[in-house]
């Protein structure tokens, strides 16, 4: 996800930049449409440059994306601007096939083939430690648990 978020940050920083140029030595800025779209644009670019800062991961911590109740697991997804976050999908433990592991993404299939997709702010081995801590031995050896490779 990190590596998404920073080519994000750099194609929007880089129009917003195009933006700012052409509403400083255009007449655009007589357009209350066109300097509306530059604000807008300007906070997207603002919440694209704060996704890879250190203060996001810090604010998101896979603990509060990645929780166990008694016998499900919640994943809670990052959406949208800055900390938005989806609602909590829930999945019986005992009923998960398989959890793919990737670059700040976890994919988790249950046995009815239901995939439930979480986007996380952190790596694919912070990932999985987390969920070495919240999964006991036994159902770990149940679960097909796969790290998804480059």
């Amino acid at each position: 996800m990190l590596a998404i978020n920073k080519l994000l940050a750099k194609i929007s920083l880089t129009i917003a930049l195009v933006l700012i140029a052409l509403w400083v030595f255009t007449p655009l800025w007589h357009s209350a449409a066109f300097s509306l779209f530059v604000m807008l644009w300007g906070f997207i670019t603002l919440s694209s440059l704060y996704r890879v800062t250190p203060l996001f991961v810090a604010r998101n911590p896979i603990a509060d994306l990645l929780k166990r109740d008694v016998n499900q697991l919640a994943l809670i997804s990052l959406a949208g601007l800055f900390d938005f976050k989806r609602k909590a999908e829930f999945v019986l433990i005992g009923q998960i096939k398989q959890i793919e592991i990737g670059e700040g993404i976890i994919h988790v299939t249950d046995v009815n083939d239901q995939l439930i997709t979480a986007v996380l702010s952190v790596n694919s081995s912070q990932i999985n430690s987390h969920l070495a801590q919240l999964l006991s031995e036994r159902e770990r050896a149940q679960i097909d648990i796969r790290l998804q490779t480059q």
